[in-house]
């Protein structure tokens, strides 16, 4: 008998959260990466024999390692610096032979359809060398880049996210995305492009005999340096960039780190303002501070009244409504072309061709037409005989946006609507363009969207102060009559730049490395304020509707289990024991051979328990590739053994399965060749090399605790044991990711899923299927009367499913031998499986 009242608290406590790894799959070759040490014995042994704890190793070590640690932090920042310049340089001649191309048809043939014809040319031929690499060469080129690097210094690894042909791509690539015309910028692909220059410098570093411990670490934070030499290169800001590194992307800092972040971004700054300046201004060699790749110049008037505060918050509010509708279009735009169009391949070039023919000829014709309707006729444009409004539309790019900055207010952008017609269909194209197939940034195209919306306010501001004729005003009192004197509204071009930070902020959801950016970039401290404040409005105001753009791609878009700075608030009500995977593929602390490779070729997990011989007590955790090596290495070393019971035989030494064994380890179908009949019916004991770090959670604690010792420990597994220290589940990275609320609501019953004979899913228990037709989760009529039944007892149906580890002999229940990589995402709760196991 149900108590009265208990009922609406029973079908509470049935529900589940909606976890990532009950629904979606990461994409192919997706990983998580583990920080931590693999403290085996089989390492001690290894440390012992190298005398890392004598001192006089220890010295030596510091000296070698630690000075080329600072040498490469250096190389990595001078790498990114040459890079920047060789972008910068690239489009600097490009776009000027570019607008010489132009000018010289319309003067030559007097015929505009000649000069639209020469423009549509140069533009196709560039978008089409764009495209070629990202479709053809490299998919990952694709975009600005920071999404990935973002995924990478989370944790999450990317298969050629860092390869040297992805440099190539992107740096390339976006010298002519730039050069097409198409909205974008060059920021996002220099940090992507200098966080490879840091992942190579990776492999240069470390002594010999301590990289097999160091490398995930060491190439965690070279690219995170190379991420800020790359913000740093492009905008001259090293502080800025530090903090960008941190905003954005470094889930795990110390000061040591930071002190690293700050050398590359120093150095970048350096090379690029010691070689852009004298190139392109034939400034002196020696002359420092004279030339970044985005200059945004320095302010000559600086003043602005209180009272222009509240209009400074107005624009932020404006801008985060435009930030979220950005990202809102872009997000249907982007699942779109993942539907109909792909990756790569003909059909996504023939995009980038028909994008680039469209915007090309829209950024020709719309100021030709406004200056036929002034009467000029059908006249070529000469450029330099353009207004800056109409300049706009075929420059655009940092130039543009200094202009708008600096340009005085009696020789400037009076075109209103000509000025307010390029803001919206900048910002329309850009968010066509972010996510096509070529390599493209924001950083540019937004605070060009925003510095028009801002040069606009402060023009109209200017217009309407000048009607007046008075700088006074007269304000009623209650009491009185009080005089407030009130001087002229602050230079257009400071609400252009509070423009500009807002809708970067409103697009990106960057807050305090871009207010320091911008603060460096400009030259002065006091804007801070306003800088400040806007980008907090913006950034507050757009996610009440949607998320940033860039967590938009990873989280919902390419379904990467990306773990927030934070737990969401709902995750304290979860306990560990409601997402862990219960049943768990484990091996025995000694195992027969043929019972290991048949547990490795019927799961694609990463990550095995070891336990006690006969008990669930955990002996530590043993991955993938130690156990592919081990098998591969076990003959020759004598590690294999008739007698379970006897005595450990000889140990693999650590330097024959550590980096690079461990990257490239030898495939199943291999080692099944290599092992012969007798060895399969051996034994090994695996206690020497699982890894005993010691982390573990108790089924009681909540997820957002369990999130948190992910996050901070730079954990992969992270084992579930019970007051009396068996283990009774694991969670992996994509178990503590919860989807977003549908119009089903935020829970759905408590499930295992376990794949089915028909075209949908069949969950544990029959307490939930999906039909594969509807995308709507449905209880069945058995759960459905359980809870609609007042004398019904909600016990085991609506409860836990009973752990299940299996330390026996026999294939584990949870994994199919023939399951195909499908199958096993569906699957990959039922296990440590799928991305991030």
């Amino acid at each position: 008998m149900v108590v009265p009242g208990t009922k609406r608290y029973l079908s509470r406590i049935a529900v589940q959260p909606r976890v990532y790894s009950h629904f979606l799959s990461a994409p192919a070759g997706t990983e998580s990466i583990g920080y931590g040490i693999n403290e085996s014995a089989q390492h001690i042994d290894y440390f012992d024999r190298i005398g890392l704890f004598s001192k006089s190793f220890t010295q030596s070590i510091w000296l070698s390692f630690g000075a080329m640690r600072w040498l490469l932090l250096v190389a990595i920042g001078l790498g990114a610096g040459l890079v920047a310049v060789a972008v910068e340089l690239s489009l600097h001649y490009l776009l000027e032979e570019k607008i010489k191309l132009i000018d010289f048809v319309g003067r030559s043939t007097d015929s505009i359809g000649a000069q639209y014809l020469a423009d549509i040319g140069f533009c196709l031929c560039s978008a089409a060398i764009a495209g070629i690499l990202v479709c053809f060469v490299e998919v990952l080129a694709a975009g600005s880049g920071i999404p990935e690097i973002k995924c990478f210094l989370n944790g999450i690894h990317l298969p050629k996210l860092v390869s040297p042909k992805t440099l190539f791509a992107k740096a390339v690539g976006i010298v002519f995305s730039v050069v097409a015309g198409l909205p974008c910028g060059k920021e996002g692909p220099m940090i992507h492009s200098g966080a490879i220059v840091g992942a190579m410098a990776t492999f240069f570093n470390l002594e010999r005999r301590l990289r097999p411990l160091n490398l995930d670490v060491e190439a965690r934070d070279f690219v995170a340096a190379g991420a800020a030499a790359g913000v740093s290169a492009a905008f001259g800001a090293p502080i800025g960039a530090v903090l960008f590194a941190v905003e954005e992307g470094a889930s795990h800092m110390t000061p040591r780190i930071l002190t690293q972040l700050f050398v590359s971004s120093s150095v970048a700054t350096l090379v690029t303002r010691l070689t852009l300046g004298p190139i392109i201004s034939n400034h002196p060699w020696t002359l420092l501070g004279t030339g970044v790749p985005v200059s945004f110049g320095r302010f000559t008037e600086v003043s602005y009244n209180i009272v222009e505060m509240f209009i400074f918050a107005l624009i932020g509010i404006l801008c985060g409504l435009l930030g979220a509708l950005f990202n809102h279009m872009n997000g249907l735009l982007s699942r779109w072309r993942k539907r109909r169009i792909g990756p790569t391949g003909c059909k996504r070039f023939l995009e980038v061709l028909c994008v680039t023919f469209i915007i090309a000829s829209l950024k020709f014709w719309v100021p030709a037409v406004f200056l036929a309707i002034k009467g000029q006729g059908w006249q070529p444009m000469i450029f330099d005989e353009l207004s800056e409004t109409q300049q706009l539309w075929l420059e655009g790019g940092q130039k543009s946006i200094r202009d708008l900055f600096h340009n005085d207010v009696d020789k400037a952008f009076d075109e209103y609507g000509l000025l307010i017609l390029f803001a919206l269909f900048n910002l329309m194209t850009t968010c066509w363009t972010f996510g096509l197939g070529v390599p493209a940034g924001l950083f540019v195209p937004s605070l060009l969207s925003g510095a028009v919306i801002g040069r606009f306010v402060g023009e109209v501001l200017h217009l309407l102060h000048s009607q007046t004729t008075t700088s006074t005003t007269t304000v009623a009192m209650a009491t009185g009559t009080a005089t407030l004197a009130v001087g002229g509204p602050a230079h257009p071009g400071i609400y252009a730049l509070v423009g500009a930070c807002a809708m970067l902020a409103g697009v990106g959801r960057i807050t305090i490395s871009l207010a320091m950016i911008l603060t460096e970039a400009t030259g002065t401290g006091i804007f801070g304020l306003p800088i400040f404040m806007v980008v907090v409005i913006a950034t507050w105001v757009g996610d009440v509707f949607t998320r940033g753009i860039y967590d938009l791609h990873i989280i919902e878009l390419k379904q990467i289990p990306l773990l927030e700075q934070s737990p969401a608030d709902v995750m304290v009500r979860y306990a560990v024991k409601d997402i862990m995977a219960s049943e768990v593929v484990c091996l025995q602390a000694v195992e027969k051979v043929q019972r290991i490779v048949d547990i490795l070729g019927s799961c694609h997990h990463n990550g095995f328990p070891v336990l006690e011989n006969g008990t669930k007590k955990m002996e530590g955790l043993i991955e993938r590739g130690f156990l592919h090596l081990l098998l591969a290495r076990g003959h020759y070393y004598g590690m294999f053994q008739d007698d379970p019971d006897a005595p450990l035989g000889s140990l693999v030494p650590f330097e024959a399965i550590a980096w690079p064994n461990i990257h490239s380890y030898p495939d199943l179908k291999t080692l099944r060749k290599k092992l012969s009949a007798p060895d399969r019916q051996k034994y090994m004991d695996l206690r020497p090399y699982a890894s005993c770090n010691g982390y573990s959670i108790l089924p009681q604690a909540s997820m957002a605790s369990a999130f948190m010792l992910f996050r901070q420990m730079g954990l992969r597994h992270l084992p579930v044991v019970d007051s009396d220290g068996d283990l009774c589940g694991i969670i992996t990275r994509k178990d503590l990711i919860l989807m977003e609320e549908d119009e089903h609501g935020e829970m759905v019953q408590r499930s295992q899923p376990k794949l089915s004979p028909d075209t949908g899913w069949s969950l544990r228990k029959s307490e939930m299927y999906y039909d594969g037709s509807a995308s709507e989760l449905v209880l069945d009529s058995a759960a459905a009367s359980a809870l609609d039944s007042e004398d019904t007892e909600l016990s085991e149906e609506l409860s836990m499913p009973a752990v299940v580890v299996e330390p026996n002999d026999g294939a584990p229940q949870s994994s199919d031998s023939d399951a195909t990589d499908k199958d096993f995402e569906v699957q990959s709760h039922g296990g440590m499986g799928g991305m991030g196991a």
